[in-house]
């Protein structure tokens, strides 16, 4: 694989983890049952906070976690280089192994909403496939995507319009009433938020296993693409146009029901089919960014963004982790500024594109003096050993 195809690779980490923090930051500023509500939003529906929600549902949401997991499928088959299988599946257990501890420490100490977990676990399943040709690892995870997204969609349609009788205005004044008691906690002492963080996320572990499955289909998609040469630059313009069809399609039938949503006053029912719609066409719409990166990293004029980009992918394990630090430190009570439920969504915009302004130029800096990030260097030790951190300083040139 040429540098230009690992540039390629990540330039995509790059954009995913900052794509991620834009759909999250709701989820940090806010309890979990208002964070991705539009209709339950603490700051009412104003002009401006709607338009940042639906371009964060239209544009971001579910997209680029998507990619994220992908991602990490492809990394499930390049760790260990040219070891042995049975090396190279050694040292993928003990990866995955310090994950999970990764993702609990984060999950239960800093923020509920960790995926580290989720991939790790949905790691060891995928590692098992990892030799299988881009066909079936491609059939296979789009199966497994389609079959689970249907069902989900027909149970939010099911739900969404069977009549209710009083009971949607009685779980819907339940839901305020634990997330105003959840705001009080986030926003009181540091034990406080801890404790309420921890709630939260063992409540969220419920659904590991439906997300298990549906990490383990994405990263299948993702190994999949990798082999056939979709995320190396190696497939023809064709292919990528397609895709790009494929997804702009998707996306503007994504938006023009949260579009219509939001001018129809929120209606519940159509909410909840535009999130089953949303879940469903996340791997056509992902793949469209896929295509979008390729064709800038061809172009001399727009190849500047994925080069900007390929830094803050290469930290990507360590820039998620810096988000989860800043974000609770802004919101969170007893870590910095306790702004939790203060921030409406323009703002929360504002504070990510300042972070993400932040991150490409501090990983910039660090990457010019260092080899890898880190919390990737800390991981890279603890799974395979010492490895040295600092670049060599090029000797100087005699005159």
């Amino acid at each position: 694989m040429t540098k230009d195809r690992i540039v390629l690779l990540d330039s995509l980490r790059g954009l995913g983890v900052l794509g991620i923090l834009l759909c999250n930051a709701p989820d940090f500023a806010t309890p979990p049952q208002l964070a991705e509500s539009a209709k339950l939003w603490p700051h009412g529906t104003g002009v401006a906070t709607l338009t940042v929600w639906v371009v964060t549902q239209w544009l971001f949401q579910r997209k680029f976690v998507t990619l994220f997991a992908m991602l990490f499928g492809v990394s499930i088959f390049l760790v260990g280089g040219e070891r042995s299988d049975a090396e190279r599946g050694a040292i993928l257990r003990r990866r995955l192994l310090w994950m999970v501890a990764f993702g609990l420490l984060h999950g239960f100490v800093i923020w509920y909403g960790d995926v580290l977990l989720s991939y790790a676990l949905a790691g060891f399943a995928v590692m098992l496939a990892r030799s299988w040709p881009a066909r079936k690892l491609i059939r296979t995870g789009l199966a497994i995507w389609i079959v689970i997204s249907l069902l989900a969609l027909v149970g939010l349609s099911l739900a969404a319009f069977a009549p209710k009788d009083g009971q949607q205005a009685l779980e819907t004044a339940q839901a305020l009433a634990k997330a105003k008691a959840a705001e009080v906690e986030y926003g009181g002492s540091f034990l406080q938020s801890l404790i309420q963080n921890a709630k939260d996320r063992l409540a969220f572990l419920s659904g590991e296993p439906l997300i298990f499955v549906m990490t383990s289909a994405l990263m299948l998609i993702g190994l999949g693409v990798f082999k056939a040469g979709v995320l190396t630059g190696e497939a023809s313009d064709r292919v990528y146009r397609r895709l790009l069809v494929w997804g702009v399609l998707a996306s503007a039938l994504i938006g023009g029901l949260f579009v219509a949503q939001a001018m129809m006053g929120l209606p519940r029912g159509l909410g909840m089919v535009a999130v089953g719609i949303q879940w469903i066409l996340a791997p056509p719409t992902t793949l469209a960014y896929v295509s979008l990166m390729v064709f800038a990293a061809r172009s001399k004029a727009w190849s500047v963004v994925p080069r900007v980009l390929a830094p803050v992918g290469q930290m990507a394990f360590t820039n998620y982790l810096a988000q989860s630090l800043i974000m609770t430190a802004i919101f969170y009570g007893g870590r910095g500024l306790g702004l939790h439920g203060q921030v409406d969504r323009p703002g929360l915009a504002a504070i990510t594109v300042a972070i993400w302004i932040v991150q490409i130029l501090w990983s910039r800096w660090w990457l010019a003096r260092f080899e890898m990030g880190p919390l990737e260097w800390v991981w890279r030790r603890l799974y395979r050993g010492p490895a040295p951190i600092r670049r060599p300083r090029l000797a100087p040139v005699a005159p």
